[in-house]
């Protein structure tokens, strides 16, 4: 392992590879990055940065942080992807830092190296991290507060806690503060989960502890993490703006907001956005990829620590980890709504453990001995003398890892040229990347026979951040090349700013980004008629699916100027004058 003082640039290189190549490539995704984008934009333009609107109406979904971010970022590198993403990318680098010293802090310095590369590397960070939502923002703060809480408590770099395995949480009241600022943070980014679960985790440790030693009664164990000061301190931070929204907006923002969006996405389903009990677990394993193949292993391995009747200072630690995990999961898996950016926070807990099992697996520390599922694995010979004895089982785990690897990179290679022969025609050679996989599972296969674990591991963290930057970089950006919206303006002739927009029944928001104008929204055919009549420069767009309903309207002189695929596999159609009076719409086929 490379030396103790180069660990936070390998981390900080790591995570800006993944997140800061081609940024700004890609074009905005519907419907969340170009909707906060063009509400942003319209903060900036109206010098208004407390009432969020879009399309020229109230937004109620989401709280202004992640806007005023991007007011920044569009401040420094103009009004593109780049100044939307940006904050969330450089967010996303922070909370690969933190997610890194929160492992040092609890589990030493190659937990927490290992743990810092598996959250920068994953797929999910490349997908989240990339993109413009208040998921970035929500990440860092509350990981912010978590890092706040393992140092308050008292553990110390050098591996050994202290609070941790000693019973009591006793967290000093200015550590309190600083939670609670970050809380406050939190809150102004996605609302009360903000404040609300990481509180809930922090107590649920405090309660497991308590259990541990019944050494002193319920009333201390809940005041020894502070929870009115860390309140106070949150709301001292967020208040003020929910406060003064409420205000301006005769309580709309406030209603809409807390009863449709919170308590009514908790309650039922909403867009379409559900799922069992297996759903957050089936995310966290395609989102933590390809440190995720060792997933079972680190949970087993786990288990088998918290259980151990001896005494083992990597317990406390876990248990804090198991509580964070717990909380996220399965308050959300409650939830009616489910997305798979809801539990993001949840990432650093399960890259730090992930990293103690691999730290510990390149130690020679881990045994399944006392797991009896793993115990029934076949015992192959692996014609490797570095797995034999009572390694074996150990040995043929990591070996499944690798092969998992290995089959995820034959079928990248073989899905990538397929989806971008309907998606991105001319390029099949993406198919390339599913080397990268292949190769990685190669050498890490080949250096565990030869009792070179950290190299192996090494092949992972290198081959991890080459995959996942290709795919959220050059994959996403191919992809969406002739997609959408972007594509839709950038064949107009004069600037889209100058034309009378409109849609009919729904308005892309990517739309809203792209042209930098308010979209009227039609409700019939006869509406499309009269607007594209009513002006000269109208620009009408519908669903390729609507063509035959709209066609025996459209007035003689107007038509097709456009047409462009989506990745929903339907057509966007721009209406508009056509030049020398061609023939009308022509009905669909």
């Amino acid at each position: 392992m490379p030396s103790n003082r180069f660990h936070g640039w390998i981390i900080a290189a790591a995570a800006t590879f993944v997140l800061l190549v081609r940024l700004g490539g890609p074009a905005l995704w519907d419907d969340d990055e170009p909707k906060n984008a063009a509400c942003s934009l319209a903060m900036l333009d109206t010098n208004d940065w407390v009432v969020p609107t879009f399309n020229g109406r109230l937004r109620v979904e989401k709280p202004p942080l992640v806007n005023w971010i991007q007011i920044g970022g569009f401040t420094l590198f103009g009004r593109n992807e780049t100044g939307a993403r940006i904050g969330s990318a450089l967010l996303t680098v922070g909370t690969c830092l933190l997610t890194w010293q929160i492992g040092c802090l609890l589990l030493g310095p190659t937990a927490g190296l290992l743990g810092g590369l598996a959250m920068a590397t994953c797929v999910w960070t490349a997908v989240g991290g990339r993109a413009a939502t208040p998921d970035a923002p929500l990440l860092f703060f509350t990981t912010l507060a978590f890092f706040l809480f393992v140092r308050g408590i008292g553990c110390g770099i050098s591996g050994h806690p202290n609070s941790l395995n000693g019973g009591v949480c006793s967290l000093p009241f200015s550590s309190a503060i600083g939670i609670g600022a970050a809380l406050g943070a939190a809150t102004l980014a996605k609302g009360p989960i903000g404040i609300g679960l990481p509180l809930l985790a922090f107590l649920l440790f405090a309660a497991s502890r308590k259990q541990s030693s019944g050494a002193i009664g319920w009333p201390a164990t809940i005041a020894g993490v502070r929870p009115l000061t860390i309140t106070l301190a949150a709301a001292a931070v967020a208040v003020p703006w929910y406060v003064w929204v409420g205000l301006r907006t005769d309580g709309e923002w406030l209603r809409g907001f807390l009863f449709v969006h919170n308590v009514g996405r908790f309650a039922a389903a909403m867009e379409g956005h559900s799922g069992s009990l297996l759903y957050y677990p089936a995310v966290v394993a395609v989102g933590l990829f390809p440190w995720s193949i060792v997933l079972a292993a680190m949970l087993a391995h786990a288990a088998l620590i918290l259980r151990s009747p001896t005494a083992d200072d990597r317990r406390g630690p876990l248990q804090l980890l198991l509580c964070w995990m717990l909380v996220w999961i399965g308050v959300f898996s409650c939830a009616g709504t489910k997305l798979p950016g809801y539990i993001w926070p949840v990432y650093p807990a399960f890259a730090i453990a992930t990293g103690l099992f691999l730290a510990d697996w390149a130690d020679g520390r881990v045994d399944f001995g006392g797991h009896r599922f793993l115990e029934r694995l076949p015992k192959l010979s692996l014609n490797s003398q570095a797995d034999h004895g009572p390694d074996q089982t150990v040995g043929l785990v990591m070996r499944l890892a690798w092969s998992i690897l290995a089959a995820t990179g034959v079928a990248i290679a073989i899905g990538l040229p397929l989806a971008s022969e309907r998606l991105a025609a001319g390029d099949a050679w993406l198919g390339l990347i599913g080397l990268i996989p292949l190769a990685m599972a190669a050498v890490a296969w080949q250096s565990q026979s030869m009792g070179h674990r950290p190299r192996a591991l090494a092949a992972v963290a290198v081959g991890a951040c080459l995959l996942v930057s290709l795919m959220a970089s050059v994959a996403a950006e191919s992809f969406s090349r002739a997609q959408g919206s972007r594509a839709l303006v950038e064949q107009l002739e004069q600037p889209a700013s100058d034309c009378q927009w409109a849609c009919l029944w729904n308005v892309p928001p990517s739309l809203v980004f792209y042209t930098g104008a308010t979209i009227e929204k039609l409700e019939t055919a006869a509406d499309v008629a009269d607007h594209l009549r009513q002006h000269a420069d109208a620009r009408v767009v519908i669903d390729g699916r609507q063509e035959t309903l709209v066609a025996a309207t459209i007035p003689f002189g107007y038509g097709v100027l456009a047409r462009v695929p989506t990745l929903s596999r339907h057509e966007y159609l721009l209406l508009g004058r056509l030049p020398n009076h061609e023939a009308p719409l022509a009905l669909a086929d």
